[in-house]
């Protein structure tokens, strides 16, 4: 299957991170001689289940050096819209294929195995997207200085990995409800509009199950969804603040050490 990577966003002077990003995309961060993208699209492309890759938000290589070549896709101004322009590239690029990878650019740590094991925990691809979740303890346990944002469900206090496998028609028919979403993760009345307030309302008391999103998505995109509890830390420890990159930098140093 092809993958789609995001790697549009560049750190503004009042995100902590700019510090590390100077004005350039954070994809660009070195991680110990490789960039951050580099890092991610060499553990995809070395995975024995992906196929083309498309990055969009940086239009072409940047001088960066790949294991094949990729496709390039410029910045369409946000998430969502960079997300939906490599779905239909993906699409179009591939008219049969049942599922897409979606990936952000600013996992490093991800290894072809990781990947390939997510693959296989989400066949026969019969739902419309797999959710990449990894537990607190699991995220702690691996990284335990990491800070990563957890939301606590009535089942288990939860990270987002960031990496997806979707049916290209679940994207392509909800536009409006993806735009709704991103912007409700600053907003909450935002979000509330577009999952409902007595959604939010168990969101907020940490009663909503895993059960309550699969039936949210069904009612909302109908299309079915199916939660995968990811023992790989690795796919949800992004750079997103500056100790994070440390923590990612050093690693990868512990790694390279050691090999």
């Amino acid at each position: 299957m092809d993958c789609v990577v995001i790697a549009g966003g560049i750190p503004k002077e009042d995100d902590p991170l700019y510090s590390y990003t100077q004005g350039k995309p954070k994809a660009l961060l070195d991680m110990n001689g490789r960039t951050m993208l580099e890092r991610v699209v060499d553990a995809l492309q070395s995975a024995r289940q992906v196929d083309d890759i498309v990055v969009v938000g940086l239009g072409d290589d940047r001088g960066q050096n790949f294991l094949r070549p990729v496709h390039h896709l410029p910045d369409q101004g946000g998430l969502v819209s960079n997300a939906l322009a490599g779905v239909a590239w993906a699409s179009s690029h591939r008219p049969d294929a049942q599922a897409v990878l979606v990936s952000s650019s600013d996992i490093p740590l991800m290894t072809a195995e990781m990947v390939d094991s997510y693959i296989d925990m989400c066949r026969p691809f019969e739902h419309g997207i797999y959710y990449n979740f990894i537990t607190k303890e699991t995220m702690e346990t691996r990284f335990p200085g990491s800070n990563r944002t957890f939301t606590r469900l009535k089942d288990a206090d939860v990270a987002g990995g960031d990496i997806h496998l979707i049916q290209p028609s679940f994207v392509e028919g909800n536009r409006e409800l993806w735009e709704m979403l991103a912007a409700g993760r600053k907003h909450a009345w935002q979000m509330a509009r577009a999952v409902g307030f007595g959604v939010l309302f168990k969101l907020l008391i940490h009663r909503l199950s895993f059960d309550d999103i699969t039936a949210l998505v069904l009612k909302l995109t109908n299309h079915t969804a199916k939660i995968i509890l990811n023992p790989n830390a690795e796919m949800a420890m992004d750079g997103d603040k500056p100790h994070q990159v440390d923590i990612l930098r050093a690693e990868i140093k512990r790694m390279m050490n050691n090999e």
